[in-house]
């Protein structure tokens, strides 16, 4: 069955089985823009990413800007597949939570390296399945003008459930919206 978090605070929980192993599977759409006949449009580079916490305190960072793909094989068990960097691929970008359990908190967020700003024109869409559970989707369709930056939705883990909150709120930046979640990392600027 599929659920959609329409408002920001919106909440999921779903069971942490212990006979089977679970996944959590992150997928980002958008349209890409088309080019007008002045020149707008085109070129947009909207990326996926994650700020997480791990039980044992382990703080990091997954997203394509730095090449911070992650691993699906060692800690933190956090995967990004690629970058793209159109919205021309048919599957977007996708990060992949293969220890929930492991997790003790995470942000998920996406942000434009290049191009518009409005996340609701490009019609973004997250979608979180987690294995042998239902689907959960979040539009974003409530973006805030000049603002860059979404925290999408937060993960969390506690007494066997996975809980999956809608956030939608927009920031000027990475270091704004970790200011706001007080994950505590020190930013620089990056390019790719």
């Amino acid at each position: 069955m599929a659920i959609s978090l329409t408002k920001s605070g919106d909440s999921h929980k779903v069971s942490l089985k212990k006979e089977a192993p679970q996944n959590i599977k992150v997928n980002l759409k958008w349209e890409a823009a088309k080019k007008s006949w002045f020149g707008g449009g085109g070129n947009q580079d909207l990326d996926l990413g994650c700020m997480y916490e791990l039980v044992d305190g382990t703080k990091g960072v997954i997203q394509a800007l730095g090449n911070l793909f992650g691993s699906r094989t060692a800690d933190p068990f956090i995967a990004l597949d690629k970058d793209d960097r159109s919205g021309a691929s048919a599957d977007g970008e996708n990060l992949e939570i293969l220890r929930p359990d492991r997790i003790k908190r995470l942000v998920l967020f996406a942000y434009f390296y290049e191009g518009s700003s409005d996340f609701a024109k490009l019609k973004t869409r997250v979608t979180m399945a987690v294995t042998g559970a239902d689907t959960v989707t979040i539009d974003l369709n409530n973006s805030e003008s000049g603002k860059t930056f979404c925290a999408l939705a937060q993960v969390s883990v506690k007494d066997g459930q996975i809980s999956l909150t809608k956030e939608e709120r927009y920031f000027a930046g990475h270091r704004e919206c970790d200011a706001n979640y007080g994950f505590g990392f020190n930013w620089t600027t990056g390019s790719k």
